[in-house]
């Protein structure tokens, strides 16, 4: 099922689809920089941010279902925990299953216990490297997603649902920054990052309020007056909830407030852009490791990586959309054709 309204945003899905394709090219250049040894075109710009691009859009998909589900804060919960718990659950197991058969094939993961159990419960674990990840490490940002979801479910159920969702983001951030503490959940949840939620609620609220204003031309502006933001913001010294947030935001706006409503590229992409995220590691693992005695090392060698590795990934991607991930939603939701957005 999806959230009222969103259905009728045309640049909703594309947005989707680019953050995914961005987070997919940040990895494959950088694998193929790692085991080339040199540097590609392309590398100066920060493609991994659309992790923020997904933060923002989920702020503003999420507050677009605060008036309807107001009186129903656990049902939102439990639909949300419906819409991104199975799927990486899955991906999480096979993760698992190939540090137990393969522990030689998976990159920079070792097994264990303590990071395996926080993974299933969406708990903030640190690895022995000092990074805060889940075993399936690019799940660290689901683990922000639950914590997300789970404080909306909660002011759902409070007077003023947004205002009370900014005060409590807010205070997490500002108690991280007067109390520094080393203790792992306080400082992933207190991290400037979660209020890029907040960017996307204030993007809603704007749509909400009738500001929007459809225009081919502007819309294009916006996209590429993120982008450059995007880039210059990434060289400056300056937290990454402003170096990546603003641009992020300026994005989503292009796609939400500005985009005309007609369809738009990347729909496809758009609905499988999860099962992308969740699954391209793996597609760019195997590849790697398929690839790299057969290609010389030079720059075409280089690019044919790069370009087959994102062939193969996106078509993992949408395969495991429409085989695995649409069935398995269709199963779950009373509703026969539409996933929960």
């Amino acid at each position: 099922m999806t959230v009222p309204g969103t259905q009728k945003l045309a640049g909703l899905q594309s947005l989707r689809a680019l953050a995914a394709g961005m987070v997919l090219i940040g990895h494959v250049l950088a694998e193929a920089e790692h085991y080339f040894g040199l540097s590609l075109p392309g590398d100066a710009i920060p493609w991994t941010r659309g992790v923020d691009l997904f933060f923002v859009i989920s702020g503003f998909v999420i507050a677009l279902s605060a008036d309807r589900l107001r009186t129903q804060p656990m049902a939102f919960f439990k639909r949300r925990l419906m819409r991104v718990v199975p799927l990486y659950y899955i991906f999480t197991t096979l993760m698992v299953v190939v540090l137990l058969a393969l522990p030689g094939a998976a990159k920079d993961t070792t097994l264990d216990l303590g990071q395996i159990l926080s993974s299933y419960s969406f708990l903030p674990y640190a690895r022995e490297d000092g990074r805060i990840a889940p075993i399936l490490s690019l799940g660290w940002t689901l683990n922000y997603e639950i914590f997300f979801y789970a404080i909306f479910a909660l002011c759902l159920a409070l007077r003023r649902p947004l205002l009370s969702l900014v005060a409590i983001l807010s205070t997490c951030v500002i108690a991280g920054l007067i109390y520094p503490s080393t203790a792992t959940a306080f400082v992933f949840w207190s991290n400037p990052l979660i209020l890029e939620f907040l960017f996307g609620v204030g993007l809603a609220r704007l749509h909400q309020s009738g500001w929007h204003m459809p225009d081919t031309g502007f819309a294009v502006a916006c996209l590429l007056s993120g982008f450059t933001f995007l880039v210059l913001f990434d060289a400056m010294s300056i937290p990454r909830v402003l170096a990546a947030g603003l641009p992020a935001t300026l994005i989503v706006a292009s796609g939400t407030l500005f985009c005309p409503n007609r369809t738009t590229p990347g729909q496809l992409l758009g609905d499988a852009s999860y099962a992308l995220y969740l699954s391209h590691r793996f597609a760019l693992r195997a590849a790697t490791l398929l690839l790299l005695p057969l290609l010389p090392q030079t720059p075409l060698g280089a690019w044919i990586y790069v370009g087959l590795v994102t062939g193969l990934a996106l078509g993992v991607g949408i395969l495991t959309h429409l085989l695995l991930e649409r069935p398995m939603m269709r199963a779950l939701t009373s509703s026969p054709k539409v996933l929960p957005a």
